[in-house]
């Protein structure tokens, strides 16, 4: 029998049970650590700005020309939210005019791996995403 991981436990756990709170516990720790990642990427502009960087976009000039629809302090204020996490590092070149470039930090590159997986799901579900909306929507009608 394979083993299961205590993230699996508190749901197949008895309720109430000794085993079931110490798991409660465990998972209640796991959702303050996706909370914590949530809030590095909560942002509308953020996680297009991690993937633009990935492909080597780093110029501050091409990096809004690439988010259609912000604004040059939205994003800015973004990037300095995400050099300020750890995630994204800026370069000022003392030239005329100054030239910024910002880049991934190694903690920014070991974010691409989850938003992959989470860009698979997405595009796996969409179609069940769509259906179970569409379903709410005509049984709220």
């Amino acid at each position: 029998m394979a083993a299961v991981s205590q993230a699996e436990v508190s749901v197949l756990d008895e309720p109430g049970s000794p085993k079931a709170r110490r798991s409660a516990r465990s998972d209640l720790e796991l959702i303050e650590n996706v909370d914590q990642a949530l809030q590095v990427l909560s942002g509308k502009w953020k996680v297009h700005l991690l993937f633009f960087m990935a492909r080597g976009v780093r110029r501050h000039s091409r990096l809004l020309e690439c988010l259609p629809g912000a604004s040059k302090k939205v994003m800015t204020d973004s990037l300095r939210a995400l050099e300020r996490d750890g995630i994204v590092v800026r370069r000022v070149f003392a030239e005329v005019p100054v030239r910024v470039e910002y880049s991934l930090t190694p903690l920014g590159w070991s974010m691409s791996e989850p938003l992959i997986a989470l860009s698979e799901w997405g595009k796996a579900h969409a179609d069940e995403v769509v259906g179970a909306r569409q379903a709410a929507t005509a049984t709220a009608a």
